[in-house]
């Protein structure tokens, strides 16, 4: 389901100087690109849903973490344009799909019906 977002909510975040670069190297070697983007819960969403695909077999981890750094570069793309982000905004709606399974709170405005 789509969520339009008005920019009312007080965990938006606006950070028109994001670096995309930046979100994904810090994405690829520290896997804080969520963080740098202001959005510290969904870093921790991450976080445990990779543990678990760790744990689960080395496959599906590695799988999260690489969705991770191209959802925290799309994100900082968005910042960057001057666009409000919940801060438990997906911007990849396949990684979105994944993490709603644990983190009910997660929305992506871009996730077909």
């Amino acid at each position: 389901m789509n969520q339009q977002w008005d920019g009312s909510s007080p965990n938006m975040i606006r950070k028109p100087g994001a670096s995309p670069v930046l979100a994904l190297v810090l994405s690829i070697f520290l896997r804080t690109g969520p963080v740098y983007n202001g959005q510290v819960s969904k870093w921790a969403v991450l976080m445990l849903v990779e543990l678990i695909g760790y744990i689960l077999c080395v496959f599906p981890g590695v799988f999260v973490w690489i969705l991770s750094i191209i959802d925290a570069y799309q994100t900082a793309v968005r910042l960057k344009n001057g666009e409000a982000v919940p801060e438990n905004e997906y911007s990849l709606p396949l990684l979105y799909r994944i993490v709603r399974i644990i983190d009910k709170s997660a929305t992506c405005s871009r996730a077909e019906s």
